[in-house]
């Protein structure tokens, strides 16, 4: 029968956790308890001491992350049970890169049937009609995809980034805990990327510091993708492109080549920056975010004053998802998880007022936005109760979204003084050097042990912070909201200023404070 790809999301959910309740696991996968137990089963079939126990209900795993790492490595392809479309990303990649596959082939290496591959093949050509391309037969050579570059690029990018890493040096190189085809797909890729990597790198850090613009892991790694693919594939005139955007990209320079150009602000806008990027003004979108941000705020027990910057921070949020949503790109973060469960009430709010962006844009929310807007609107709850004083300074080492990681921030901030310096990914840790703060913060076991092995001040907290981490916190020397203004230094330092002066003066110098 062989392990799957679910069945190692599993294995991985539990060892994350080291010990939660069964339930827990079946409702987090959709599943009822004995299909949990035969999963379980499955999985310890291939270990020769059980890798996952089930006692008084709970689950309980002992392995580490390099544990679990060398494990999944060591997987052959004779014990993986693949699905269809892990199968058809390979297809996918091979032509890509290669031009065509011969199918027949690949699946006699791989010992599947001839009948397997003509029901992949199937679905296959009924995949690629989502992003407007076909499956055509080259005589002699095999299988080829031709239709929009720009989704093609697209598909093959998000097939590719979650495979691989960055390391701290900017090299590619595959991700430890790939499946046995994930790793059959980036060595497809890696000879065409290694070559011109440091090129793309160069490209990005020149983009990034010209806008002082920081990006996190995932959006990084999906840009130098890009941009390797844009070195490997030049664009050329013969090239199909069909893609009617749902909203214009961006308009900055990056060549004197109008598709070119095009091609790179399309990539742009759909990336997780620190900040949110100038997009172009959209009437629809800035009408349809407003109507949706105050049917959800009118709906609070404590509604409050809507702020056009609210609205801007939403609608620079839906621009950017509608349009990775044209291309069926996704972003999963792994990290924070039940925000449904921590707020219940505003979560199902968001997910009523969703019809709003499905009539404008027939963009349907996932739950990943759905949980990412309740975070955000949160926020902007705690914002309006929050009033801090003294800070620590922290740096926040992460691979989540800004957006997330901004909750996160005001969050606390309702409990603990603390002054956030700045927000780093996991292969920008070098950067620390040169920063002023007093700790780190990280959310997951890997990012705090390679920190903590490298003897650094870091804490590990979860993202939705719990009473006893507060206290810890306390003891390590952090302040809770029990300061007040100095009347007579605040009076002295707005003395002779404009309204309007006041109001920038309070903004820039106290945004903690003021909204």
């Amino acid at each position: 029968m062989g392990l799957s790809y679910n069945d190692l999301i599993l294995l991985r959910f539990i060892q994350k956790r080291e010990r939660t309740l069964l339930s827990t696991v079946a409702f987090q996968f959709g599943k009822n308890e004995i299909s949990i137990r035969r999963a379980i089963e499955q999985i310890n079939l291939y270990s020769e001491s059980p890798l996952i126990e089930i006692k008084k209900s709970h689950c309980i795993c002992r392995l580490s992350y390099s544990d679990y790492v060398d494990f999944a490595r060591h997987i052959s392809m004779k014990d993986y049970a693949s699905s269809w479309l892990e199968r058809i990303r390979v297809m996918i990649v091979a032509i890509f890169f290669h031009g065509c596959v011969n199918a027949s082939a690949l699946y006699e290496q791989w010992g599947f049937s001839l009948t397997t591959k003509k029901q992949d093949t199937a679905h296959l050509r009924q995949f690629l009609k989502d992003y407007k391309l076909t499956l055509q037969t080259v005589k002699t050579k095999g299988l080829t995809i031709v239709g929009d570059e720009l989704m093609l690029r697209f598909l093959v990018i998000d097939i590719l980034h979650p495979l691989l890493e960055f390391t701290a040096e900017n090299q590619i190189e595959a991700r430890f805990a790939n499946t046995p085809l994930e790793n059959q797909t980036y060595a497809l890729a890696e000879p065409y990327l290694l070559p011109v990597s440091p090129q793309a790198v160069e490209h990005l850090e020149s983009f990034l510091a010209h806008h002082s613009l920081s990006i996190n892991y995932p959006s990084k790694k999906f840009l130098l993708l890009f941009f390797c693919i844009m070195i490997i594939r030049p664009v050329t005139k013969d090239m199909t492109f069909s893609s009617h955007l749902p909203l214009a990209p961006m308009n900055l320079y990056f060549s004197d080549s109008s598709p070119v150009n095009w091609f790179c602000n399309v990539a742009v806008s759909m990336m997780n920056f620190s900040r949110s990027l100038d997009f172009p003004v959209d009437y629809r979108l800035w009408y349809t975010t407003e109507d949706f941000v105050e049917h959800v705020i009118a709906s609070l027990p404590q509604p409050f004053f809507i702020r056009d910057d609210f609205i801007l921070e939403l609608y620079n949020y839906f621009y950017r998802e509608i349009t990775l949503a044209h291309f069926h790109c996704t972003f999963v973060d792994k990290t924070v998880e039940n925000t449904r469960g921590q707020f219940p009430g505003l979560y199902q709010t968001i997910e009523k007022y969703a019809v709003l962006f499905k009539a404008a844009y027939n963009f349907n929310f996932a739950e990943e936005h759905t949980s990412t807007l309740t975070l955000l609107i949160q926020k902007h709850i705690l914002r309006n109760q929050t009033i801090t004083g003294e800070h620590k300074k922290v740096v926040i080492v992460t691979s989540i979204n800004f957006e997330r990681v901004s909750f996160f921030l005001e969050q606390i901030h309702d409990k603990i003084n603390l002054k956030w310096t700045g927000t780093l990914n996991i292969n920008e840790i070098h950067r620390l050097k040169s920063m002023d703060y007093d700790y780190i913060f990280c959310f997951s076991t890997r990012i705090y042990n390679l920190l903590h092995g490298k003897n650094f001040p870091v804490i590990k907290i979860n993202f939705f912070v719990t009473p006893s981490e507060i206290e810890h916190l306390l003891s390590l020397g952090f302040t809770t909201l029990k300061h007040r203004f100095h009347t007579t230094s605040f009076v002295l330092a707005l003395a002779g200023k404009s309204q309007e002066e006041m109001i920038r003066y309070l903004t820039c110098e106290y945004g903690d404070y003021f909204v």
